[in-house]
């Protein structure tokens, strides 16, 4: 879940500050959300995701965990690197990794593993709105995911932002039903000082495949977060 997360953050700030970081940075947040959507699709409801994220150098890794406030046994922690660089003055590129991991899945008992691998390479673009094209594959699924995304960020009052991000794709699994996905965020940032800060925001999430909890192909969810960075 975690990277297409980053990748939308990315789109608001703009890829120079990732990318031109000399010193070692450290972010930390902790974020409740009403409904877990991953690229169009709601996998679950009402979680805690807390990370912790480094930086230096163009070099990043973190951790990013989400923790189901009704079912405890549904937990996820993901752990990620990547390297960021400019390629020009407009474009960046990034490559990295993400580790998906099911701590407390009970189908590892049953059908082994469920923990997977993804790779992944994007190129961003310091240009209005901050697009973004990234590639996905993660080799225990046999998955390719193609997705686009954007964002820009207003100051609207005295250390407060509003935030607008779109993202939208394609995922293709082998053996499986492939689909299209289409989501937005939108939601007000407020700098508590110059290191803590706290943001709410709404979401939309549709894909052409139906909802694992709903039944639908569209969900609208909330979320209401705090981070501090150093």
């Amino acid at each position: 879940m975690k990277k297409t997360t980053a990748i939308l953050a990315a789109s608001l700030v703009g890829f120079s500050g990732l990318y031109a970081q000399e010193e070692l940075s450290v972010t930390t947040s902790v974020e409740f959300v009403s409904h877990y959507v991953f690229r169009g699709v709601q996998l679950g409801e009402q979680f805690i995701n807390s990370s912790v994220d480094l930086e230096f150098g163009g070099f990043y890794a973190g951790i990013w965990a989400a923790m189901p406030i009704d079912h405890a046994d549904a937990n996820e922690v993901d752990f990620y690197a990547g390297y960021g660089w400019e390629l020009s003055e407009m474009v960046g590129a990034d490559v990295g990794f993400t580790y998906y991991t099911f701590p407390d899945d009970a189908r590892k008992f049953f059908d082994g593993d469920v923990n997977t691998f993804e790779i992944y390479a994007g190129l961003t673009f310091e240009v209005d709105f901050a697009p973004a094209a990234y590639i996905f594959y993660d080799f225990d699924l046999k998955a390719w995911t193609f997705e686009v995304s954007g964002g820009e960020s207003w100051e609207v009052a005295p250390d407060t932002t509003f935030d607008l991000g779109i993202y939208g794709g394609r995922v293709n699994i082998k053996d499986a039903d492939n689909y299209w996905y289409l989501g937005a965020t939108g939601g007000f940032t407020y700098a508590i000082n110059d290191f803590v800060s706290a943001s709410a925001y709404l979401g939309y999430a549709w894909s052409s495949e139906r909802q694992m909890f709903n039944d639908k192909k569209a969900r609208l969810y909330a979320g209401v977060s705090i981070s501090a960075g150093f």
